[in-house]
């Protein structure tokens, strides 16, 4: 996701009259021809509480006010058993000896109904709001005048418990249009977003609050204001993001859910209380407490929802709702209800999240919690990032042998927010000590993790773990009958280490702290799924180095296949063997390939969205870069920033800097390129070698855009082959990349050397970029265009089109010269834009032409006749009569005169 999203949605959303009617013009397009229309002699405007059925209504009503008399009628809970309750204020002459009489309501409503529509010589207009609460009277009355065409209706009801039966039957004969209002699409939600906050909105923020109000305007506004309230919603550098997942017992939301819980009757309230705390909670079990009408009637009413048999249970409709409803719950009753809950429940929840919830509910209302019991909820909330709720389960763990466990999940929540040294600290104090195999394995690859995080290299790491092979050696000793058992475990543990700390750093074990890589020679066969995935993550970027992106997307993939799901201790392994393979699909430049790997990278939960979140987006930024989208690239590389300024789990803030001091140096935006070169000369480097030298190479190129850096390519050369020799492929086509970006030349025939080797799209275009640059003929660079186009290399296709121009110029081929700079706009036009559609222009249409095309128009536009034209080029006069006129319906004239070029005579 990038923010180019938010902008075309802002886009769309300028056409909107109202924010709150975002995503709803063809509601109101429907509702407002539905009244004006002869067919129909209602609309009716339904939806769930909160969608946005009132402010259609008014909307609908602003439309065709200059054209009807409105007359508005509001229904009322309190009044909705009081036949014609609703009428009060029309029917205040009736005697009271009639006010029960149909025919006397009706003549009475009426009578006042027609001194309005004489006032105003205009059609009737009867707009009900909360039609859902109009008594059956009432509503009959409404459906006589609409039946007999002495007025219209405009209706808003909830979809449950819905419209009355009169009101209904309406749509039953088809002379009502009934518009069904569906939640916002994510789009849709980013477009009130815009309005509500401003343009520059971090994509995962948008996502998490999309999420949590289920697309429902009323929700999300709350959500909205309630984080801002409480700091969650901050703007950073003109960026707005979520600092820590939403809280949902802000004033707004606690406003909207106490005001659903005023409608319901006490075994409802009671019902809901207890689903908010227990969810996912049986049925059954519910049932029995509180009895079946009141689940049944909040089935019907869509506040709770239940899953299929063989064992339904049920939870809230919405997730937010049941956040906010079990704050509102005191500690004292929370008790009381856990308790008559618990006599009837014969066992422990099955599922994760029902662990986790009676967990939760226990710590919240004060009652004890098993040891073990406590250490699963632990582990799963900082699994699910939920890190309060897993420090505050770990902190109450007592059992010695599992405090040790306990500590490393705190240390899990605080690398979540890359708060590594907190990390480091807790670890450190557990490290290589223990009572037995498990408890010395505890905590281990997080330790190793952190440290590498801090900037330690894998040979400082593996030195210092040692101690772990010391300590199992004791341990060993101390259990003579399980020692081949424990020494097996600890050196299987330092091994899957020493790969975990080579594959973060890009670096072979032998070669850590050398600067040079072994020969491929025979390894031991890994003892473990996670040593496995390691090793086959070091070879991934191993191939990348050498230029082999195809093979190094492979073995990432490979790798989180190998890897599975199962790693609790490392659960950031499937990020960062995603982020493994995301190097490698965008060196490669298959954009298709990476779409899909970042879609499904950043499909998590929203707690999961802000740690990993920054990621993803400095994924997309990079690739705008690459594709010569400079502009774009800067606005969302400095969103990635600010998210990853409050997590960076795979360390990613370096490069993501260095990018966006490139893309502003590009568009010589000065001022923001110095501040994204502060933050990235502040930062500490990537940990991967390949990162690394990648953010070195995007900080030099950054600085010859700006100027007066001479020795830039000598650099960038250098970085490109750290060791002098070819065994750095991909480095040096990343480093003779920028260079032929910055106009240099010479690196052409080095990249023609290395095109053999190298794998992925975007090599293919760049190469043949450099082999036209090597010929410096008009038709290679041509063809390199449309090569880096079909690349989506836009800055090399520029740059192609823009080499062919000039040899045209030199050829004195002004409209082929004219030809190629049309082209070339096109493709600047295209990296400007923002969704990256160029506006066709006249003469790009020359681009359509054939080559015997292209040589009879020039000659027309220099002024020769078709008899001359057939001279000059050895033709017959038909030929280039025929040529002409297919010419001019590719280019959409009539004729000669107006040819690209000519002018009126």
């Amino acid at each position: 996701m990038d923010l180019s999203r938010n902008r075309t949605a802002a886009t769309d959303a300028t056409e909107e009259p109202k924010d709150a009617l975002i995503g709803r013009t063809e509601d109101l397009r429907s509702a407002v021809e539905a009244i004006q229309g002869s067919t129909h002699v209602a609309a009716l405007l339904l939806g769930d509480s909160g969608i946005g059925k009132s402010a259609l209504l008014e909307a609908v009503v602003d439309e065709l006010q200059a054209a009807v008399t409105p007359v508005r009628i509001h229904g009322s809970p309190s009044l909705a058993n009081v036949p014609y309750g609703v009428l009060g204020p029309f029917i205040v002459g009736l005697p009271v000896q009639d006010a029960t009489s149909q025919l006397a309501v009706l003549r009475t409503f009426w009578s006042k109904l027609e001194e309005e529509r004489q006032a105003s010589g205009k059609p009737l207009l009867l707009i009900v709001d909360d039609g859902h609460d109009l008594d059956e009277s009432t509503a009959g009355i409404l459906v006589e005048l609409a039946a007999a065409g002495w007025a219209k209706l405009l209706v808003a009801a909830a979809t449950r418990p819905g419209l009355p039966e009169p009101l209904l039957q309406l749509w039953f004969e088809g002379i009502a249009e009934r518009i069904d209002l569906r939640p916002l699409s994510q789009q849709q939600t980013n477009g009130i977003l815009e309005r509500t906050l401003g343009s520059r909105i971090l994509p995962n923020t948008a996502e998490v609050l999309w999420e949590a109000s289920e697309g429902n305007p009323l929700l999300l506004s709350g959500l909205i204001d309630d984080a801002k309230s409480d700091g969650s919603l901050l703007q950073r550098n003109g960026v707005w993001l979520l600092t820590r997942p939403l809280n949902s017992h802000g004033d707004r939301l606690t406003d909207v859910v106490r005001r659903q819980l005023l409608r319901r009757s006490p075994e409802e309230r009671q019902a809901l209380n207890l689903i908010a705390l227990a969810e996912p909670v049986s049925r059954e079990l519910i049932e029995s407490t509180v009895g079946e009408v009141p689940v049944a009637a909040l089935i019907e009413h869509e506040l709770i929802r239940v899953t299929p048999a063989p064992h339904p249970q049920l939870r809230l409709w919405h997730t937010i709702y049941a956040d906010t409803l079990r704050n509102l719950i005191s500690p004292a009753r929370s008790l009381q209800l856990r308790q008559s809950l618990l006599r009837l429940m014969d066992s422990e929840p099955t599922s994760a999240e029902g662990l986790l919830r009676q967990v939760s509910w226990s710590l919240e209302c004060g009652a004890e919690v098993d040891d073990r019991q406590l250490l699963r909820a632990a582990v799963l909330a900082s699994r699910l990032f939920e890190d309060e709720l897993a420090r505050k389960a770990a902190a109450l763990v007592k059992d010695p042998e599992l405090q040790v466990a306990a500590r490393a999940v705190t240390a899990r929540t605080y690398f979540n927010t890359s708060d590594y040294a907190a990390a480091r600290d807790i670890l450190e104090a557990d490290f290589a000590k223990g009572h037995s195999v498990a408890v010395l394995l505890t905590g281990t690859l997080m330790w190793a993790a952190v440290l590498a995080a801090l900037g330690h290299t894998p040979a400082e790491i593996m030195d210092r773990a040692r101690a772990l092979l010391t300590a199992g050696e004791r341990l060993a000793s101390e259990n003579p009958d399980d020692a081949e058992g424990i020494l097996g475990a600890t050196r299987e543990r330092y091994a899957t280490m020493q790969a975990m700390v080579s594959a973060l750093a890009g670096e072979y074990p032998e070669a850590a702290g050398t600067g040079t890589e072994p020969e491929a020679g025979p390894q031991s066969p890994p003892a473990n799924s996670l040593e496995a995935a390691f090793r086959l993550a070091l070879e991934s970027e191993q191939l990348l180095v050498q230029g082999k992106a195809a093979q190094a997307f492979a073995a990432a993939s490979k790798a989180l296949e190998t890897a599975g799901s199962g790693h609790d201790e490392l659960y950031v392994l499937t990020e960062f063997l995603v982020a493994r393979a995301a190097a490698a699909v965008i060196h490669g430049g298959d954009w298709d390939a990476a779409a899909t790997l970042l879609a499904e990278a950043a499909a998590g939960q929203g707690p999961n969205l802000i740690s990993f979140g920054g990621g993803v987006h400095a994924a997309h930024g990079i690739i705008l870069l690459y594709q010569g989208k400079a502009a774009q690239a800067v606005n969302t590389l400095s969103a990635a920033l600010e998210s990853l300024r409050l997590a960076d789990p795979q360390q990613l803030f370096a490069l993501t800097a260095s990018m966006a001091f490139a893309a502003a140096a590009e568009v010589g935006a000065k001022d923001r390129a110095a501040a994204f070169l502060g933050d990235y000369e502040a930062a500490p480097r990537a940990v991967s070698r390949y990162l690394r030298i990648l953010s070195h190479m995007a900080v030099t190129y950054g600085k010859a855009r700006l100027g007066n850096y001479p020795g830039a390519v000598d650099e960038l050369r250098t970085l490109g082959r750290p060791r002098g020799d070819a065994s750095t492929a991909g480095l040096e086509f990343d480093s003779l990349s920028f260079c032929l970006a910055l106009g240099d030349r010479n690196s052409a025939s080095r990249l023609l050397e290395l095109q053999p080797g190298l794998e992925g799209p975007r090599a293919a275009a760049i190469c043949r970029y450099a082999a036209a640059v090597s010929t410096d003929l008009a038709a290679d660079y041509l063809d390199a265009g449309k090569s880096c186009e079909d690349a989506e290399l836009l800055g090399f296709a520029a740059m192609a089109y823009d080499g062919a121009a000039n040899s045209f110029r030199a050829a004195g081929d002004t409209l082929r010269e004219r030809m190629a700079m049309s082209q070339r706009k096109r493709c600047l036009d295209r990296a400007d834009s923002v969704d990256g559609q160029e506006e066709v222009t006249e003469t790009d249409a020359l681009g359509l032409l054939t080559r015997r095309e292209r040589d009879i128009v020039a000659l027309a536009v220099r002024g020769l006749s078709d008899r001359q034209i057939a001279a000059e080029l050895q033709v017959s006069i038909r030929t280039v009569e025929g040529h002409l006129y297919r010419s001019y319906a590719k280019l959409n004239v009539k004729g000669r005169d107006q040819l690209p070029g000519v002018s009126p005579s």
